[in-house]
């Protein structure tokens, strides 16, 4: 064996090189780590920047009633009178939902979100924006909650639960004004397909004023909306 000081050893340069492969087989099989479209999960970046419609068959997800249900017993029956602002349009489901659940001034259109957050006139009209964002890349992730930001309007987004560790969004979002909601399962189906459960996500509150930080929500609590 050599000393710490020494040249590393044939054991160590091994090891390493073990490392770096296995780091690079992991950015080869996760796209989100490559920034390309993922097939994984919930939303992704649609190809065109947009952020106001469907792009093509990884963006096809429609978060399911019971997920809109469980995130919305959190939210308290206040949030059933705010002007709701859904950006990221798929199939228009999602705003059926909401509206299914109590919530009657629900805005959900085909519509650019990066224009829209600069649109002082529109933004006037929201109390709250609330939906389930694209979230391929880190730099999509970024740019959404940039712009959410930008507009100094409450919201709740539906993201990886890695969100909470990166350090854009600590830069970016006032962090005492941060809360979490962390359910177990998220529910997303294609258009008139079966109901598909996610793990690892978590509904980013800013600026909604919680009684909680932090909220689990069990699979119990999920069925129990739902209903």
């Amino acid at each position: 064996p050599r000393s710490l000081g020494g040249a590393p050893s044939c054991l160590a340069s091994h090891l390493l090189l073990v490392v770096r492969a296995t780091m690079a087989k992991k950015r080869r099989r996760d796209p989100d780590d490559a920034g390309g479209s993922s097939t994984r999960g919930p939303p992704v970046a649609t190809t065109s920047g947009r952020l106001g419609g469907g792009a093509g068959a990884s963006d096809d997800w429609q978060t399911a009633r019971r997920s809109w249900a469980a995130i919305a017993e959190v939210l308290g029956p206040a949030a059933r009178e705010k002007r709701i602002w859904m950006p990221f349009y798929y199939d228009g489901a999602c705003a059926e939902h909401l509206r299914e659940l109590g919530f009657t001034r629900v805005h959900h259109k085909r519509e650019d979100f990066f224009v829209q957050v600069r649109n002082p006139k529109f933004l006037k009209k929201v109390d709250l924006i609330l939906d389930n964002p694209p979230y391929t890349s880190p730099e999509m992730k970024e740019a959404v909650l940039r712009a959410l930001a930008s507009t100094g309007k409450p919201f709740v987004m539906l993201l990886p639960i890695s969100v909470l560790h990166v350090g854009f969004a600590r830069e970016v979002l006032d962090t005492d004004k941060l809360q979490a909601v962390v359910p177990r399962r998220v529910y997303v189906r294609k258009t008139g397909g079966e109901e598909v459960p996610f793990k690892y996500l978590c509904w980013l509150c800013c600026g909604v004023r919680l009684k909680r930080d932090l909220i689990l929500i069990d699979d119990d609590d999920d069925a129990a909306a739902a209903d």
